[in-house]
């Protein structure tokens, strides 16, 4: 391979054990998490009603995002994906700070998902050490990544497939409560323009909680990373 291609050999010798099916969960499974059922309680305190415009942005943000990287991907599959394209089409400072940011990025992120662990684990164990669940789902993270990529892969699955239930799950209970509460509970529609109007903090709010949105689809872009470890990264 000449040096144009070299960020791809140095790629090269991953086992391919992910299924198409497995990296569509994963995928759908990081957009659904912290972000999602923690960080969006920040979310509406900042942006109010507001926050529904806040995730749209978020999300045309995101899909405009995975509809690059999805071109560059299949026609490249590889485990560095983004890095190794910055590299070799930017070159090696380009894609020397893609990967630091990526990193950083990701090193913060399960700083915070471990974190969020501790206060879920709170609400049933209250008297439990914080530091306890920190350290006991790090290491079950850590040894799940290092068993090998079938496992990896087979309980990513699960558990997204657990999480898209629960959003279902959300979803008609949340239903229910408004289309089945009464007029003078205060619950309904009218919350949406009440207290302050759908834009309690003005357009401001709306715009920072654009950045929990964002947080919320992180991990999307691993389907782009385990793209090179499906078991024919080539075709579907």
């Amino acid at each position: 391979m000449d040096e144009t291609h070299e960020p791809l050999a140095r790629e090269a010798g991953l086992h391919r054990s992910l299924t198409s099916g497995q990296l569509s969960m994963i995928a759908i499974g990081g957009a659904i998490g912290t972000g999602l059922f923690l960080g969006s309680g920040f979310a509406i305190g900042i942006a109010g009603p507001s926050v529904l415009v806040s995730y749209a942005i978020g999300g045309v943000i995101a899909l405009l995002l995975m509809g690059a990287l999805a071109e560059m991907t299949v026609a490249q599959p590889t485990a560095g994906s983004f890095g190794v394209y910055a590299e070799e089409f930017l070159g090696p400072l380009a894609g020397f700070l893609v990967r630091y940011a990526y990193w950083s990025c990701l090193v913060l992120a399960v700083g915070t998902e471990v974190t969020a662990v501790a206060l879920y684990m709170k609400f049933w164990l209250p008297d439990a050490p914080g530091w306890w669940w920190v350290a006991g789902f790090s290491a079950g993270l850590v040894a799940i990544n290092a068993v090998s990529v079938r496992v990896f892969g087979t309980l990513e699955y699960v558990f997204s497939l657990i999480k898209v239930v629960a959003i279902v799950a959300f979803v008609v209970l949340g239903a229910a409560v408004v289309f089945g509460a009464r007029p003078e509970s205060g619950i309904g529609f009218s919350n949406y323009v009440a207290h302050g109007g759908f834009l309690p903090n003005g357009a401001w709010g709306m715009w920072v909680a654009v950045i929990l949105a964002i947080f919320s689809y992180l991990s999307i872009e691993v389907i782009a990373v385990g793209r090179a470890r499906q078991a024919s990264p080539g075709g579907r």
